[in-house]
């Protein structure tokens, strides 16, 4: 069974410091993020500089996803749905993901199990 977690839509990219926010504009063709299960407790990692940091704050980053390959749609409540699945690669070169789900309508991130 899918994991569920709130989302929240934010109106700027400064606002976008706590689990499960996202940004985006109507008119703009990507939507940047944090997974719902980054730790509030841990820094936000802002940069990919460190290999190390990384891989140990991999959850806690700022994520991003396109259109194409992604679509986005706004929806009544204000709400956006992202399709296709979301894939967060893993860093340590063993395959698969350490997060894989959707962003829903209703601002609700649904995360798949493994």
């Amino acid at each position: 069974m899918p994991k569920l977690t709130p989302a929240r839509r934010v109106a700027t990219m400064d606002e976008l410091t706590q689990p499960g926010d996202y940004y985006c504009l109507p008119d703009d063709d990507e939507v940047w993020f944090i997974l719902p299960t980054a730790d509030p407790s841990a820094p936000l990692r802002r940069d990919h500089s460190s290999p190390s940091a990384w891989q140990a704050t991999q959850h806690n980053g700022r994520h991003r996803v396109t259109r194409p390959p992604w679509t986005f749609r706004e929806c009544p409540d204000g709400s956006l749905e992202i399709r296709a699945s979301i894939g967060c690669n893993n860093t340590d070169g063993t395959p698969g993901y350490y997060w894989h789900g959707y962003l829903d309508e209703g601002n609700t991130w649904r995360q798949l199990e493994a």
